[in-house]
Parts: structure tokens; sequence; C-alpha cells
């Protein structure tokens, strides 16, 4: 019998909130993304759905940019 071994890597970096579903003050989830060479920001990913408590949370620190 083969016995298997599962690696997981896990790659972390930094990333700017740039939008929110959901409101401010009950955000769903977050739309993330980084600044590519020319200054511009490009989504990168989302997170999965965020539970109330996170999301409570969150909501304290999200302000709207314009």
């Amino acid at each position: 019998m083969q016995r298997r071994t599962k690696i997981r890597r896990r790659h972390t970096i930094e990333a700017i909130v740039g939008a929110v579903t959901g409101s401010l003050t009950r955000p769903q989830l977050l739309i993330l993304g980084r600044h590519d060479p020319t200054g511009r920001l490009r989504p990168i990913g989302r997170t999965v759905p965020l539970r109330p408590d996170a999301a409570g949370q969150l909501a304290e620190h999200l302000s709207a940019y314009s």
C-alpha cells in the first residue's frame, strides 16, 4: 500500500479592498486589487462570503472613497 502525503502551499500578498458587495455597513464579500506597474488598480480576486461577525468587524473600518 502506498502512502500519500498531501502538501499545501500558500502564497500571500497584500491587497487593497477595491469594492464590496452589499453595503459599507453590511459587506457581503470583498473585491481585492493590486496596483500594476502603471499605477492602475487591477482586480486580483475576491473573498468568500463574509460571516456576519466578520462583516460587522470589517464594516467599522470601511469608508467610501471618491
